[in-house]
This record gives C-alpha cells, structure tokens and sequence, in this order.
C-alpha cells in the first residue's frame, strides 16, 4: 500500500481531535503521525491524499462559517437528514455541500429515521478518523444505542451494528485486526494478475454472449452485478455450483435482511465446506491460503472471512464498474473522447474514484471517549461515518481545473490506515478488463434519458438501480457459413 506522506502536527489541521476536558489547549488526541494506503499513489491537483495537510504542497481554501456559541452534541440535534440522501440523489455534491455549509466538517445524521450518527465530510477530519483506531473503533459492540433500544427488531441495520459481530479483521482495531488481517494480505497477495485478466475476459465475454443477441441489455443486472462476484469466486476456487448456491443466498440475505438467520446457517456451512475442502487438496487459491494461514483460530474464523471479503469486494466492485459503464455512456466528455481514442478507462475508472467514489461512506466507527472533532463534541458510544466521496470534493483541497483530476490517484476511495483496501492494484484490473471489455465488444448507447436514472437507496454504495442500454445486434454465422441475426430482440 503506498505511503501517502506525513501529517505535519496536530495544531497545523483543521480536523484535530482533542479530549473533550481540553478545549483550550493544543493536546490533541491525533498528533503527528503517519497514513498510508489512501490511494494507489500520490498525485497533484487535490493535494497529496491521505497524509495531506494545510501547506503540504497546496493553499487550503476554507468554507466560511459563524463560531459556534457552544460545542454540539449529537443528541442536542432533532432534525437529522437520512444518510441514504446522500447516495440516492441526483446530484450528491449539492447534498454534501448543503451539510457542509450548515454544519462544516462534521454533521449530524440518521443511518435509519432515529439513529443518529456523525457524517464526517472534511478531508482532514476523515483522514484523523481513519488513522486514529484507538479513539475511533470498529467494533459495533460499543455503540451506545443498542443500551437505548433504537435498533428495532427488523431493522436493516441489524448485521451491520450488532452486539456480538463476526469476528473478522472488519471489526477488530489493534492487534486482533492486524491477526485477522495478515491472512487477507497474504491470500491475495499470491492472486495473479495475468491469470487474474484471463479469467476476468473469460467470465465478461460468457455474460456478454448471453444478451448481445437480443440487442438490448441492463448493464447493472445483467453485468456488474454479476462480474464481481463470479470472478471473486473463481479465484477463491468456489465449483460452479457452490458458487451459484452461495450468490443466491447471498442475495437473499440482502433482500431477507436481519430475519436471514436459517440463510445465513447454509451459507456458513456451504463456505466451512468449501475451506475443508480446500486444506485437503492443498489449493493456491484464496480459499486454499485461508484454510492453512496459523493465523486463524478455528475454520469459523477461515469462513467468516471469507464471506466477508467476498461479499465486501463483490459490492463495492459493482458499484465501480456500473459508475464506469455510466459515465462512459452518459458523460460526453467521455463517450466522445472514448469513441475518438483519446481517454482510456482508466481514466473515466479515475474520475469515478475522484467525483462519485463507489463506496461514498464508509460502514460505522465507534467512539471510545469523548473527543472533538471540528466543533462539534463526539460523545462515547457515537457512531462516526466517514463520508470519503465529501473528503474527495472539500473545497479545502479542488484543484482549480477539474481534468488535473484525470489520472491523479490520491484520492480517500480505497481508504487509508490500518483498514484501507488490501489489493487496489487487483480490483483496478478486475474493473478495468469488466468496462473494456464490454465497451469494445459491444457498441452500447444509453437507453433513456441520463437525468432520469435512479440510484439505489443504500447510504454505503452508489450506483444506479438499472443501466438500460442497446446496440447493434452482432451477425452471426452459421454452420453453412451463412450469417443472420439472431431472432431474440
């Protein structure tokens, strides 16, 4: 993961926390220190990523506001916007900077109607939180709401803030997160590339072949929705059929949401299966690497992380490729620079990341005292959501042209510190080959009007709900050598 550079001191940032017994002092929680894995490299333009601060190598510019009287808790606010508004709007800047001019670098939430949380949106804020694991956990066990009752019974945000989470490197900070880490790192560290692009090609051209003949298709269910998750179970060495079942449940845990339990004993014994399965025949693949790494405790551990980096890199891979095919097809800056030659996509992969980033706010942290952050007092107990898709866009650190953006990779998208994605380099490959190619295979134009899309109401993902597109039908030919079109339309 590369280092993005070095905080300059606590008393240089804007987004310093500070122990909520020592407002007028510089003692800050998060001093100087060091954050890396915020991007795939440094760049220009927007500062330097993740370890960027006021006069580290750009002029802050600021968001002007009135001093607050007095420093603002979470609970003292009743008129809390959804978090979902954010991602299901037509355009979440005009969100993001609503709440950012009302509240500044922090602002109050709800993730459901009645369970408040921090969105965190200034860029040095977000980078504070995401390398201060000590003062901002992740373990949901913590949260101070589940002692006031404000989960209900069905409530969708049951798996995500529960009391007795899975054990994975997801929700542990510190140590256990570095012992449950350390087997992700290296099983993906043994994935290989070029074989990684065979497969991905391979599974792409299958799905393509399933509706190019009807010249009409809908990219997100009929493609990325389904690329991710085929390839991750390639290469966890998943046989097609415990694949198809796992992916089924998987929706349907979704859809099913807290009442899943009876879905969620199949999936565990479907992948504790699979992990035997593949200590006995010695695989190099993921599922091969996590079944022997003495790292883990037991195979529920082996299991649980696997479901969890599966599902993890499906989701936040789909919502990457569908944003690409979108802005590819719906942006003219891009079709046409695309259709001249003149823009690869890992361009139009880059300005996703920079301007609609695929996983816009990061799952909960957790508070463990009371600390300041930018004026407003995060009390124990608080959940804090870093709006990564805001740090991207703070006027703190735009540059003045927007194509410097193009090719700049020091954005928050794969996040920073302890927990940032673990294998950037393989998810560009995965979702550079899924656009490529579908756009060069097919010669796709959106069906519809670009202002008419609907996004999906998920307050962690953005992507739209349905991608129409159509196309030339291909000419096919037969065995006599004669061609024709297909008949499905």
């Amino acid at each position: 993961m590369t280092e993005l550079g070095r905080m300059t001191g606590a008393e240089r940032l804007p987004g310093r926390l500070m122990r909520a017994g020592d407002l007028g002092g510089p003692g800050a929680v998060s001093g100087a220190g060091e954050v890396s894995g915020a991007g795939e490299r440094s760049g220009i333009g927007r500062g330097a990523g993740a370890g960027a601060a006021p006069g580290a190598g750009y002029v802050p510019r600021s968001v002007p506001r009135p001093a607050p009287e007095r420093h603002v808790r979470l609970g003292d606010v009743t008129d809390r916007p959804l978090l979902s508004e954010t991602t299901a709007a037509d355009d979440p800047d005009r969100v993001y900077s609503r709440l950012r001019k009302q509240w500044g670098a922090v602002a109050p939430v709800d993730l459901e109607p009645g369970v408040p949380a921090w969105l965190v949106l200034g860029h040095a804020e977000v980078v504070a939180v995401m390398r201060d694991d000590r003062t901002f956990v992740k373990d949901p066990s913590i949260w101070g709401g589940h002692d006031d009752g404000l989960l209900g019974p069905h409530s969708g945000l049951r798996p995500l803030i529960s009391r007795a989470p899975q054990h994975t490197a997801i929700h542990q900070d510190g140590a256990e997160h570095m012992r449950l880490r350390a087997p992700i790192d290296d099983a993906l560290e043994q994935v290989d590339e070029i074989r990684t692009a065979v497969v991905v090609r391979r599974l792409c051209t299958m799905l393509i072949q399933r509706f190019e003949w009807r010249g009409r298709a809908d990219l997100v269910a009929e493609y990325a929705a389904a690329v991710p998750f085929l390839v991750m179970s390639e290469l966890a060495g998943y046989d097609p059929e415990d694949a198809q079942r796992v992916q089924e449940i998987i929706q349907a845990i979704f859809e099913t949401g807290p009442d899943a339990r009876e879905l969620r004993k199949e999936l565990g014994g479907i992948v504790r299966t699979h992990i035997a399965r593949s200590r006995q025949r010695t695989t190099d693949d993921i599922a091969g690497v996590l079944s022997r790494h003495p790292a883990f405790q037991d195979d529920l551990e082996r299991a649980q992380t696997l479901i969890a980096l599966t599902s993890i890199a499906s989701t936040s891979l789909l919502s990457w490729v569908a944003q690409t095919l979108t802005l590819v097809l719906t942006d003219e800056r891009f079709s046409n620079r695309l259709r001249g030659g003149r823009l690869n996509i890992d361009d139009a992969l880059d300005e996703v990341l920079w301007r609609s980033t695929p996983n816009p706010n990061m799952v909960p942290r957790y508070a463990t005292r009371d600390v300041l952050l930018d004026d407003k007092l995060v009390e124990k107990g608080d959940a804090v959501v870093m709006s990564v898709h805001a740090a991207n866009h703070d006027p703190a650190i735009l540059p003045d042209d927007e194509w410097e953006e193009i090719g700049n990779r020091a954005h928050l998208s794969f996040g920073g510190g302890p927990h940032a994605c673990p294998a950037p380099r393989l998810a560009r490959v995965i979702a550079r080959i899924a656009a490529e190619t579908l756009v060069r295979r097919l010669h796709v134009s959106f069906d519809g009007d670009p202002a008419g899309l609907e996004w999906v109401p998920s307050p962690w993902l953005r992507y739209p709900a349905r991608l129409p597109v159509t196309f030339p039908v291909p000419r096919r030919t037969d065995e006599e050598g004669r061609t024709d079109h297909a008949d499905e339309r």
